[in-house]
């Protein structure tokens, strides 16, 4: 559905490359083992301050009763952070999803629109126990995060579809509120202290946080386009995931290893685009359609976290798309390949238990990996799991231990290029 609404990606005007902190990190080509140079100890922070442009806008904007409140609303959000602080992750991922558990035992949630989406919510919130108790603390977050967008989605429905009804006036009221909140929130999240948690913690926290606004964005349209409350499931998604965001981000996940250099992935992007172009011929952009959209998608989410230079989250959308772009390929791993691939994956998650760095992100998709193969109720991965286990680890981990060497210039195109933009909803 073509809705028009999204403002235009900055990606192409705000290129910047950005290697790492001045520090050098044990992880970098240029570490001191490697250099001979020893520096001062640092820490990898958070992203940098807007630029002067819009802190112009923002100067201009506190005159107004509006954005003095949404001011006083930072101010609160930035204190609530400053001062929750950190929780120990599995308990506290744990004591989250028993939560949701119980709400759903005390206030059920049901949508004859969505008729099997509780049932969902269910599953996941399952998954994510299962997971979380054979220790894949990653693979626990991914399905906590899925349920707790879809349930804020049906709460938001449920709660506010009697009120809102046909009117738009109702419903432009009660997204002018949630827009004030995420706007605040979101401003808060670039003051966040990464510096006690996993990169892991911290790009499934930045990837969170970015669905959020679009989403919000998104309902408004739908509102705009259909009927006012057909808004409200995508306005409660934006809820949810702002609320997730936050709950990652006070996660302690203790970082023993040195940190990991992170920067701009919009060169391996651009890359992969150019790669997912080629491949959209007949057959297989036919046969294969539902997966390019998939791709397509995760590609353009990812540009927009780089652009905000939420870079840890970049990266692990980065290889969500390499992963979908591997899985245009059918060929169904045989016997013998499956057997080699199970093996690969418990001497990959050795190294990554003994390496130096912090290579969590990586523990993400191979702790996916895991859980297809040691599931709860001892089923074997279906065709498509074999599949991503392979391109997990022929094509995935390549590409992050490709990241993290500072990025091949780009080349300049000669001539004139336009630019044409598809307008779709995001992140589906």
């Amino acid at each position: 559905m073509s809705l028009g609404l999204k403002p235009k990606s900055q990606a192409a005007k705000d290129i910047r490359f950005h290697i790492g902190h001045p520090a050098i990190s044990p992880c970098s080509p240029f570490s001191h083992e490697k250099t001979g140079v020893h520096p001062r100890p640092l820490t990898l922070d958070a992203a940098h301050s807007p630029n002067k442009r819009q802190n112009t806008q923002e100067s201009i904007l506190t005159q107004t009763p509006l954005s003095k409140h949404l001011a006083r609303l930072l101010a609160v959000l930035l204190l609530g952070t400053a001062f929750a602080g950190s929780q120990e992750a599995p308990p506290s991922i744990k004591a989250e999803i028993e939560r949701l558990q119980q709400s759903l035992k005390d206030k059920p949630v049901s949508n004859p629109d969505m008729p099997d989406l509780a049932t969902v919510i269910e599953t996941r919130l399952k998954d994510a126990g299962a997971a979380l108790s054979a220790g894949r603390l990653y693979l626990s977050l991914e399905r906590l995060g899925e349920a707790e967008d879809y349930l804020q989605g049906l709460r938001v429905m449920d709660d506010k579809a009697a009120a809102i009804k046909d009117s738009l006036p109702a419903f432009e009221s009660e997204w002018g509120k949630a827009s004030l909140q995420l706007t605040a929130q979101e401003k808060a999240s670039r003051q966040r202290d990464w510096s006690r948690a996993s990169v892991a913690i911290r790009a499934i926290s930045e990837a969170a946080q970015g669905r959020a606004i679009p989403l919000l964005e998104g309902g408004r349209g739908f509102a705009t386009a259909t009927k006012p409350k057909d808004g409200l499931f995508y306005m409660g998604q934006a809820q949810g995931e702002a609320a997730f965001a936050v709950f990652v981000s006070r996660l302690h996940s203790a970082r023993t290893a040195a940190a990991i250099p992170l920067r701009s992935v919009l060169p391996d992007l651009e890359a992969l685009q150019e790669k997912t172009n080629a491949a959209f011929q007949p057959p297989t952009s036919i046969d294969m359609h539902p997966r390019f959209i998939a791709l397509n998608s995760t590609i353009k989410f990812a540009r927009e976290l780089d652009s905000s230079r939420a870079y840890a989250g970049a990266l692990y959308q980065y290889l969500e798309a390499v992963r979908h772009y591997g899985m245009l390929d059918p060929a169904v791993p045989d016997a013998t390949k499956q057997a080699a691939l199970r093996n690969t994956v418990a001497e990959e998650l050795k190294k990554l238990t003994a390496a130096k760095c912090d290579d969590s992100i990586a523990q993400i998709f191979l702790e996916r990996a895991e859980g297809w193969l040691n599931k709860p109720d001892n089923a074997l991965p279906s065709n498509d799991e074999w599949r991503a286990i392979q391109v997990i680890l022929e094509q995935v981990l390549p590409a992050y231990y490709s990241a993290l060497k500072p990025a091949a210039p780009t080349q300049q195109r000669a001539g004139r290029t336009a630019t044409l933009t598809l307008v779709r909803w995001p992140y589906t």
